[in-house]
């Protein structure tokens, strides 16, 4: 489970000033859930993933996963980013094989193979990065990240830089692998129907501070042109828009 108490980050600009990025927010993810954090760029979400993925350090607060405070990069955490960041003189299959060769495991390519089966790619495993697609080299990073059997997947805006068509067809491939693998996913977006699409919750961030933290109460398989879908759409988009949204700054530490 996954906890971040009153968490702040600030820096300074280029005249000195503090600028307040994020705002003593508090949330929880528990266990298997998966969770959008929402919100326009510059907004806080992709320093939040930063200091969940143990790459940057709050200004204040704390962020658990259990009883262990994240203060730095662990293999419990797996990472995804926009950019798929592949190691182009690897193979598909050594590229998802590195984590755990590093980790000496003596089935390293036996477990690459089982992510690479997994997210439809066992037909390139002897392909160089070079050769996919965007949509496939996507695949490979979700793959290498799921290889170190992490309890958490962080994913930044994976999927922003590919065509609509393979896109859709990510998030469908990304939910099938997550309810295979029960793995917790913290998966940031600035896309709404992407976010009503995937989470079982949403937490929106809007000013470094969270507007909305609930769940999506819609059955999945979920069709985006359903009533209740496009409210949830209607009103996200709206408070983004607007600023109609209630800040909420209570800590929310629950088991609701």
């Amino acid at each position: 489970m996954l906890y971040v108490d009153h968490l702040s980050k600030s820096f300074l600009d280029e005249n000195g000033n503090e600028k307040i990025v994020l705002d003593d927010i508090s949330f929880l993810v528990k266990d298997h859930e998966f969770v959008c954090v929402l919100g326009k760029s510059g907004c806080g979400k992709s320093t939040l993933l930063s200091i969940l993925a143990g790459f940057a350090a709050p200004t204040r607060g704390d962020c658990w996963i259990d009883s262990e405070e994240i203060k730095k990069p662990s293999q419990s955490r797996g990472v995804v980013f926009q950019e798929h960041a592949l190691c182009p003189w690897y193979t598909v299959l050594e590229n998802v094989a590195f984590g755990p060769s590093v980790n000496k495991k003596k089935n390293a390519k036996e477990i690459a193979m089982k992510y690479v089966k997994m997210v439809g790619m066992e037909e390139y495993a002897g392909y160089y990065p070079a050769s996919l697609s965007g949509g496939m080299k996507q695949r490979v990073g979700i793959a290498r990240a799921l290889a170190n059997n992490p309890d958490m997947l962080l994913m930044d805006e994976p999927f922003s830089a590919l065509d609509p068509f393979t896109r859709e067809n990510m998030r469908k491939e990304l939910l099938n692998i997550w309810e295979k693998e029960k793995t917790t996913v913290l998966f940031i977006t600035h896309s709404v129907p992407e976010a009503v699409y995937l989470a079982d919750r949403i937490i929106m961030l809007k000013n470094g501070k969270i507007a909305v933290n609930e769940k999506i109460d819609i059955p999945r398989d979920r069709e985006m042109n359903h009533p209740k879908f496009v409210g949830y759409v209607n009103r996200y988009e709206e408070m983004l828009a607007e600023g109609q949204a209630e800040h909420v700054n209570k800590t929310i530490i629950t088991n609701d």
